[in-house]
């Protein structure tokens, strides 16, 4: 999936690859550099063996996935147990000390040493780990910066969407990171049970050059939704259902108002693109393969992103390329509406509700730009990794993969509780209904960094009822709309210069829609794109469509 393309100047993965970012040696053709392309039957032989966990039930149920390796919903859970229980016997450390990566899309917590969240937690587990937290919005360049660099922690953790932008990740990936193979595969993760516990379609999707190579964080099916502040929508009587993109524009420019510092909008322009139709990235149709960029409704999305720009209806500091936080926009009011996977929901709760009772969100039912029938882009079955740092000693990497498993602690346990509430009566508190909330002390230091670690099957777990029914209600009534891809099922290794490609490319697009660059460039940067790499990839897919008796 994609994320937020403020992003810019990729680097090479010096030391780990001879390739820039955006280039490759003339002549190499799509499916070299490690591109490669497998099937789930292919790739369920290296997946670790499914034990379930016999734990809590969800109380509001989901939808089950019949697309190949597409997730389903897991449900929800709108009452949160009154005894947890453990899941572990023992702990998970033997004493040793640990660097850990992980993002972060919010305000950074203090660190270990002046953080009694992390000091608790460190001390359940027997081991101590310490986080070099990142910005989420900003997280590619920290991350092949430090690959780049060899300066790398014991555990590193990177979302797909930005390895899939990352030129010749396939080659850094062997380079970098320790092969799980070994230790995980089939019944030989059974002392790590609640890793067990984890889908096998999220394994599967764990795989780079044949090797298991790290522990995955499974995904809800939806790369994002269109979030929007209710609270303020109910007590201003804003249309909370618009059903065409005249309709959202229309209430845009009803909700702006620069003097009293509201913008309708973020950038929401990954959640136009199907909005308006435009392919989750190839369509193939009388047996041509199509790229987005190359479709007329890619170009109908960007005259109309142009024009919530141009007429300023999307924040200022979003439109100038600031680096605008837009969590902390939506949570001041400052932006109202704005793109964000379904976690994010749960994190500016979290954020702001025990400072503000009457914060709520919503998310907008799916609709088309032109009223018709929507359609929506779907994630694979694991959407962000947790990598182990290559050359570390067996009983290290075990160590490591025992602390994993215990960041895998589903809802409802002992360990789920402290990974992501801390200490009772000290970081949190139940109130009245028996729902954990946060402390002063608690948002300060509490922050979603041991969860990034061991991913754990996905249901709607957070600590508010009504958001839970609302989150699960949505995700339910839009997985009919979810459109079907030509290689559902088929783990892709991108070729190396065709990644390269897609941050520069977006970049020149973001430059049209935001006016410094005419609609009429639209043409030739598809252009620039199949000759820089594109038509070569239009090669190397429809060779794996045809592989696999697609095409």
């Amino acid at each position: 999936m994609t994320s937020p393309l403020t992003r810019r100047g990729f680097l090479a993965l010096a030391g780990l690859t001879t390739l820039a970012a955006c280039s490759a040696p003339t002549g190499r053709r799509p499916g070299q550099s490690g591109a490669t392309a497998a099937a789930t039957d292919k790739l369920s032989q290296l997946a670790p063996s499914y034990v379930e966990f016999a734990g809590v039930k969800p109380d509001v149920p989901g939808t089950v996935s019949n697309l190949p390796g597409v997730p389903g919903i897991g449900g929800g859970f709108t009452a949160y147990p009154a005894t947890p229980s453990a899941a572990l016997t023992q702990k998970a450390g033997k004493g040793g000390a640990y660097k850990a990566m992980t993002p972060l899309w919010g305000p950074p917590p203090p660190g270990l040493s002046s953080n009694t969240y992390f000091q608790a937690v460190n001390a359940e587990l027997g081991a101590t780990v310490e986080f070099q937290i990142a910005d989420g919005n900003t997280y590619a360049d920290k991350a092949i910066a430090r690959l780049a660099s060899g300066d790398l922690p014991d555990l590193f953790v990177i979302p797909n969407w930005e390895i899939e932008k990352m030129a010749d990740f396939n080659t850094a990936v062997d380079k970098a990171f320790e092969d799980l193979t070994p230790y995980l595969q089939g019944d030989r993760i059974k002392p790590y049970a609640l890793l067990a516990n984890l889908p096998t379609a999220s394994w599967e999707w764990s795989v780079w050059n044949g090797k298991l190579m790290a522990v995955p964080f499974p995904t809800e099916p939806y790369p994002y939704g269109l979030l929007y502040r209710k609270d303020l929508f109910e007590k201003n009587g804003w249309n909370q259902n618009p059903k065409s993109a005249d309709e959202l524009y229309q209430l845009g420019k009803e909700i702006t108002d620069a003097k009293a510092k509201r913008w309708a909008f973020g950038d929401i322009h990954e959640m136009a693109w199907p909005m308006f139709g435009v392919p989750q990235e190839w369509r193939y149709t009388g047996g041509k393969l199509v790229h987005k960029y190359e479709t007329p409704e890619w170009q109908e999305m960007t005259a109309w992103m142009r024009k919530l720009f141009a007429e300023e209806l999307i924040h200022p500091n979003v439109a100038s390329s600031k680096g605008a936080n837009e969590k902390d926009l939506i949570g001041a009011g400052q932006i109202v509406v704005y793109r964000d996977g379904l976690g994010g929901w749960k994190e500016l709760l979290l954020q702001h509700r025990g400072k503000n009772p009457d914060f709520a969100l919503g998310v907008f039912p799916l609709f088309a730009h032109d009223g018709g029938t929507p359609i929506m882009y779907h994630n694979q079955a694991a959407g962000i990794f947790t990598f182990v740092k290559k050359g570390l000693a067996k009983e290290k990497v075990e160590e490591l993969l025992s602390i994993l498993n215990w960041c895998a602690a589903p809802y409802g346990t002992k360990e789920y509780e402290l990974s992501n509430f801390g200490v009772k009566d000290k970081h949190f508190t139940l109130d009245d209904k028996g729902i954990p909330q946060l402390t002063d002390l608690g948002r300060k230091e509490v922050a979603f960094t041991y969860g990034f670690l061991g991913g754990r099957p996905i249901f709607v777990d957070w600590p508010y009822p009504e958001a839970v029914k609302a989150s699960v209600e949505w995700q339910n009534s839009s997985f009919k709309y979810i459109e079907k891809t030509p290689f559902d099922g088929i783990k892709i290794q991108r070729p190396a210069k065709y990644a390269g490609l897609q941050v520069p490319t977006e970049d020149k697009f973001t430059d049209i829609m935001r006016g410094r660059r005419p609609v009429s460039d639209a043409k030739q940067i598809a252009d620039e794109w199949r000759r820089d790499g594109g038509e070569e990839a239009r090669e190397f897919y429809l060779k794996v469509l045809r592989d696999n008796g697609r095409a």
